[in-house]
């Protein structure tokens, strides 16, 4: 886990009928000015299920907090908002990858917070990264991120973000779904056993799915 990292979690809720512009003027203005400042864009998603399509969330990696605040002063205006939130997150997993593949990269992503108190984080993290990721891995899911807000609170939020190539694929891999052929008995009981455990511990939690919108290869 490279917990030297910060990322930005940019949300923006867009006007209405203002998307594809919106798109355009991150990637013509936007992210040349956060390469340009060591930032790495690692995903962009809007609304699916659970969100309008107007709300946008993106997230840029920096190497360290200092680089991200001096990044703040070349950004340029955004006429498309009609309101912007931003907040840092560390990561507490070793997702993101350092490099994420092309063949991890999928169409829609389950975006999910949990709200947790502080002292259940490690075991939080040991039940998704040994517990309910190998299941959804093995089922093609793919694990882009796990993060959590750079200040502690209680409860603590954790966001989780699962990649699938489509809405029926995130159907399958819910626990409501029978067990899929190939997969083991003991895989699968350890999934559900560990899945049943992080519910148990979480305060409260919520999940949409959301599009991915194509980035560049290098972020």
């Amino acid at each position: 886990m490279a917990e030297e990292f910060i990322y930005e979690q940019r949300h923006v809720t867009v006007h209405n009928g203002a998307l594809d512009e919106y798109i355009t003027h991150l990637r013509d203005n936007v992210w040349p000015q956060v390469r340009a400042n060591d930032g790495r864009v690692l995903c962009l998603l809007n609304g699916l299920i659970g969100y309008p399509l107007e709300e946008v969330v993106q997230i840029v990696r920096f190497p360290d907090i200092e680089t991200w605040s001096r990044s703040q002063d070349s950004l340029p205006g955004n006429a498309m908002a009609e309101k912007e939130e931003v907040r840092l997150l560390r990561a507490i997993s070793e997702r993101p990858k350092a490099q994420i593949p092309p063949e991890d990269r999928r169409t829609v992503y389950g975006y999910r917070r949990f709200f947790i108190h502080p002292a259940d984080m490690d075991e939080f993290v040991f039940l998704s990264r040994d517990g309910v990721w190998p299941r959804v891995e093995a089922q093609d899911a793919r694990i882009l991120g796990l993060w959590t807000t750079l200040a502690t609170t209680d409860p603590l939020e954790v966001i989780l973000l699962t990649g699938y190539h489509g809405p029926s694929h995130w159907e399958a891999t819910r626990v409501t779904s029978p067990k899929p052929e190939e997969m083991s008995p003991e895989m699968w009981e350890t999934s559900m056993h560990r899945r049943q455990r992080r519910f148990e511990i979480s305060l409260t939690q919520w999940v949409c799915l959301m599009s991915a919108i194509e980035i560049a290869p290098d972020g």
